[in-house]
């Protein structure tokens, strides 16, 4: 009965050991994918180091990336969200003081490679150093006007 009790115990130890080594060396994600689209990850811009807890949607089309314990949220979610306003082509389409104060949240969007499909990412700073970033791809398009006219 001991031996049986001891194989156990080692073979516990031995998978809780071998998963705490797995999840310190799990490579942080570059692209966040959904639908057929890629958007650049916050790891990529901002080189932040915290792997998210995501959550996804039954159909695929929403995923929530929650970073907790960030040092400095301001700096990485604005950093985030300028990058892919100036560098990936997203348009801002809501700002709520985002970048001004910790519970400030902005939103993003530019059309899906799939036609009729649109990719919306919303930036949502919190209080509690934690920010998050939700993607969903709606239906419909982004059509762009002249308001000078």
């Amino acid at each position: 009965m001991k031996k049986i009790i001891i194989t156990i115990i080692t073979i516990i130890i031995s998978v809780t050991i071998t998963y705490i080594i797995i999840s310190k060396n799990k490579p942080y994600e570059e692209f966040y994918d959904i639908g057929k689209d890629s958007i650049s990850s916050v790891y990529k811009i901002t080189g932040l180091k915290i792997h998210p807890r995501i959550d996804k949607s039954e159909e695929g089309d929403i995923k929530i990336l929650t970073f907790d314990n960030v040092d400095n949220v301001l700096l990485h979610s604005v950093k985030y969200a300028n990058y892919l306003w100036k560098n990936e082509g997203y348009y801002i389409t809501t700002n709520y003081n985002f970048g001004k104060e910790l519970d400030g949240s902005v939103e993003l969007a530019k059309n899906s490679s799939q036609d009729g499909r649109v990719i919306r990412i919303n930036v949502d700073c919190y209080t509690n150093n934690s920010f998050t970033v939700v993607l969903s791809l709606i239906n419909g398009s982004l059509i762009m006007r002249n308001t000078n006219e």
